[in-house]
């Protein structure tokens, strides 16, 4: 691209992860290495720092086994073909533009973000329901995957 050319991410919305947890069957949720096989037809990855991958979006790859999937893809024929969903904890998540430029940077082209993350799922599945918007486990404490308030910022910078 040129100069003051730029060029969009693009996103998935809460209907979109809900289709893939309506397709991510027992043996994709607990069976990781079906995740990098040539068949399944997704890879959900986040960005939640390690300690807190007790709850996560039905079908996400586990962070131990990230850099194994990766790798099994670069090596496939048609492995960065494959569409990869990223989500991290909220909408203000910066590892997420991160872990989204790596993924192009290694040839990735199918890259999409889920931008709400697990802030956004949380509160939908406190006012819709497990059953609509499930997780691997119950988290009790919503606010702990809030964005940090832009005014709260804005003080402790002056």
């Amino acid at each position: 691209m040129g100069a003051g050319a730029s060029s969009s991410i693009s996103k998935v919305n809460y209907e979109d992860m809900q289709c893939m947890c309506r397709t991510a069957t027992p043996l994709q949720e607990h069976k990781y290495s079906n995740y990098y096989a040539p068949t399944h037809p997704w890879l959900l990855i986040n960005t939640l720092p390690p300690g807190m991958q007790g709850c996560l979006i039905p079908g996400t790859l586990p962070i131990d086994e990230e850099e194994v999937a990766i790798n099994a893809l670069i090596a496939a024929s048609e492995g960065k073909t494959r569409e990869i969903i990223v989500y991290g904890k909220n909408a203000n998540d910066d590892t997420l533009h991160k872990k989204y430029q790596q993924l192009m940077g290694l040839g990735f082209r199918n890259v999409r973000v889920y931008p709400g993350g697990m802030f956004e799922w949380l509160l939908l599945q406190d006012i819709y329901g497990a059953a609509s918007f499930p997780t691997t486990s119950k988290e009790l404490d919503l606010l702990k995957y809030k964005p940090p308030s832009g005014r709260q910022k804005l003080i402790l910078n002056i």
